[in-house]
């Protein structure tokens, strides 16, 4: 079967041009970054794309991968800005999570006319994954006690790449510490010019043992003689606008409604506030993303911004609302220093608006974000500042290779790369209303180490860092994502 042609002139000197490539192309697979200094002809261009032709997309649509590239067939550039808008298509696609691998390659027809194409490895598209993950901070918190009661377990039926389209549905039925149901839908695109999106979920959460304060930057828990402490139900639609390839703004509406025992709000009468025992509000979010990272997983060279603006409680169906606004800005920065050594720098700040705010929406540094060093400190806030400095080495530069033992053929391309990785973070938390109860509140922390990060197929990502942080404590670590 010859790749798909797209938007060609019809010539049988084309066709055949394109058949004798195909060995060419198969290669390019077992190597799929093109390096495009070594092609550049001698002879700068312009150069005409006479059309683009696709291969090995036995379920995406066209539109989709055509979406992604930055190119269009009866553009007309130098060599130079092919061979970059070539390598930019390529990470487009690559980052759409659709494809093990993405190869491009120019056919040159004469002296000034090129024929792209685009060679695809097609990922598993179902998913029935299982759910196995610790209810803490963290999986160093948990491996403290390694309390197999707090582990959440269950499973996820994911349908990526749906309709050929990229639109992505999940169920989820999760047990253990928490128990969670949910479903989700999201469709990228629903105009013909592939620039509006739309999402929409829901969900219900329950738990039996739940966090109500925070002293020591060490979390109080609550848990009832039976039942579950606390129960909340959601659901949010989201739009989105992409009106460039690296440009994405997102406008989410949504609704929580979630209630504790009685023992729980007396106890603790700030968790919803006024000593309320149940919680009902809608909240707004608009965020804006421009992202040029070259890879989503592990990125290497590029950048990534964020501005995120979030109110709760919009005075309609409120019921004991938080009534707050906060503002969120993340900057990150990768910069190749030679040819196996990166140093990335990120930025990240958050402030909060309003009233004193509940415990029960309010977060600092601990979860998501932190400080290497005090995985074991939770430092709430209604205000931080996150600076991360890493310093990374390729030990094993990224390797794809096919095992054509491997039955399937979206888990026949194997991938792995490994980086020493040395790092310093510092932050600061600034708590108006529980600072005198917790030390690493309105103070500096920081903390620096080295570490080994794993990066495998399907965006699988495994650090392992030892770190020393400001109080002189030092410890090993493991985490699952990237550093930031």
């Amino acid at each position: 079967m010859f790749p798909q042609l797209l938007y060609c002139h019809p010539s049988h000197l084309l066709l055949d041009l394109v058949r004798r490539s195909r060995a060419v192309a198969f290669l390019l697979l077992l190597h799929p970054v093109l390096n495009a200094q070594d092609a550049i002809p001698a002879y700068d261009g312009p150069f005409h794309i006479m059309g683009i032709t696709l291969d090995g997309n036995k379920v995406t649509r066209p539109r989709v991968v055509l979406r992604e590239m930055t190119l269009r067939e009866g553009d007309t550039l130098t060599s130079t800005a092919l061979y970059a808008a070539i390598a930019r298509s390529r990470e487009n696609l690559q980052n759409t999570g659709l494809f093990n691998t993405v190869a491009i390659l120019p056919i040159y027809l004469g002296p000034t006319e090129v024929l792209l194409e685009v060679h695809l490895n097609e990922r598993w598209y179902w998913w029935p994954s299982p759910i196995l993950e610790v209810a803490d901070p963290n999986f160093n918190t948990w491996w403290r006690t390694r309390d197999l009661s707090r582990l959440n377990w269950g499973f996820y039926i994911n349908r990526y790449n749906s309709r050929g389209r990229n639109e992505t549905g999940d169920l989820q039925f999760q047990f253990g510490y928490a128990q969670q149901y949910g479903l989700h839908y999201k469709v990228p695109f629903i105009d013909h010019r592939q620039r509006w999106g739309l999402s929409i979920g829901g969900g219900y959460y329950q738990q039996h043992e739940v966090t109500t304060a925070t002293v020591d930057n060490e979390r109080i828990f609550f848990a009832p003689d039976k039942g579950n402490a606390r129960i909340q139900w959601n659901a949010a639609v989201e739009l989105t606008l992409r009106r460039a390839h690296d440009l994405r703004h997102a406008w989410r509406l949504g609704y929580v409604d979630a209630s504790v025992v009685p023992e729980l709000a007396a106890a603790f009468p700030d968790h919803f506030g006024a000593g309320a025992d149940r919680t009902g509000f809608l909240f707004l979010r608009y965020t804006i993303i421009h992202d040029n990272r070259d890879s989503r997983a592990y990125p290497l060279k590029g950048h990534f911004g964020e501005l995120q603006v979030e109110r709760k409680g919009l005075g309609l169906l409120s019921t004991q609302a938080p009534d707050i606004t906060t503002f969120t800005a993340n900057w990150s920065n990768w910069w190749p220093t030679s040819p196996r050594s990166i140093l990335a720098l990120s930025l990240r700040g958050k402030t909060t608006y309003g009233p004193p705010t509940p415990y029960f929406v309010q977060e600092g540094l601990g979860y998501r974000n932190y400080v290497r060093g005090y995985e074991y400190q939770v430092v709430d806030g209604q205000h931080y500042f996150l600076g991360k400095l890493n310093a990374m080495f390729q030990l094993l530069r990224p390797i794809d290779r096919r095992v054509e033992l491997i039955p399937l053929e979206p888990f026949r391309t194997l991938h792995l790369a490994i980086y020493l990785n040395a790092f310093v973070d510092a932050g600061y938390v600034i708590d108006d209303q529980y600072g005198g109860m917790n030390g690493l509140d309105n103070t500096w922390t920081s903390g620096y180490g080295l570490g080994l990060d794993l990066v495998t197929s399907y965006d699988q990502v495994v650090r392992g860092e030892l770190t020393l942080n400001a109080q002189g404590s030092y410890g090993f670590f493991l985490h699952f994502t990237n550093p930031f």
